[in-house]
């Protein structure tokens, strides 16, 4: 699993120590890292794997997953297990022989950054740092002359 917070909830430690069989004692999982160390524990029957917390390569798994939902889940209708059974390897044959192709990899290590007035913080708009607004401020108005793509034609 990724390392979403919902992931090694509460609830979920609950959910695996009944699985598991084991007794559920909440006041020794109050922190992230112990209920994570909890679930992690290869002594259970169910263990969980959390992926490193930059797997960019997981991003691969879940477009498929994404086109899974959109093209089979999300318009399906099914009577019983064997009818799903039977309608999924239905469609992953046409898919795999029709639209599979492999992703393509742009990423390159370094970090994406959004050079745009949202990817500001509040901090920066405090020192004035950053500027939330395109209308020039008021005093800039004054002093400076206008921008050419701001000019009205008289």
């Amino acid at each position: 699993m990724d390392n979403l917070n919902t992931h090694w909830s509460v609830e979920v430690c609950r959910l695996v120590a009944r699985w598991c069989g084991l007794p559920f004692e909440p006041h020794k999982l109050k922190t992230g890292p112990q209920r994570r160390a909890f679930l992690c524990d290869s002594r259970h029957r169910h263990v969980f794997h959390f992926t490193p917390k930059h797997g960019s390569w997981l991003n691969q798994a879940e477009l498929f997953f994404g086109v899974l939902h959109r093209r089979f889940l999300a318009r399906g209708s099914f009577r019983s297990a064997q009818d799903f059974e039977r309608r999924l390897e239905c469609f992953l044959r046409d898919y795999n022989t029709r639209h599979a192709h492999p992703y393509r990899w742009t990423y390159t290590g370094e970090p994406l950054v959004r050079d745009t007035p949202f990817s500001r913080t509040r901090r920066q708009q405090r020192q004035g740092r950053a500027c939330f607004s395109p209308r020039p401020k008021r005093f800039e108005r004054l002093l400076y002359a206008s921008r050419p793509y701001r000019k009205h034609v008289a």
